[in-house]
């Protein structure tokens, strides 16, 4: 999976989940959150993760849902529970 791709999913599940997402120029996310504007996190593709403004590996390409509970727990933001079948 390219960046490009990646990123393109990552913005869709982060949408989704209700956080404020602005994708940069040079590929960066920057998303905050939306009742606190001064909550933010940038998250950018690395290889074949996300990570953050500090370096830390946030989630692997393709398990993005994951990579978006990660992201709005750091945000304050209610993490999406999981449905039971």
């Amino acid at each position: 999976m390219d960046a490009m791709t990646a990123s393109a999913i990552l913005v869709e599940q982060l949408t989704a989940h209700g956080p404020s997402v602005a994708k940069q120029d040079d590929g960066t996310l920057s998303v905050t959150n939306p009742q606190y504007a001064r909550v933010g996190e940038n998250v950018t593709v690395g290889g074949s993760c996300y990570l953050t403004n500090y370096g830390y590996e946030i989630g692997q390409h393709g398990d993005e849902p994951a990579t978006t509970d990660r992201v709005a727990f750091l945000l304050g933001l209610p993490v999406r529970q999981a449905v039971a079948r």
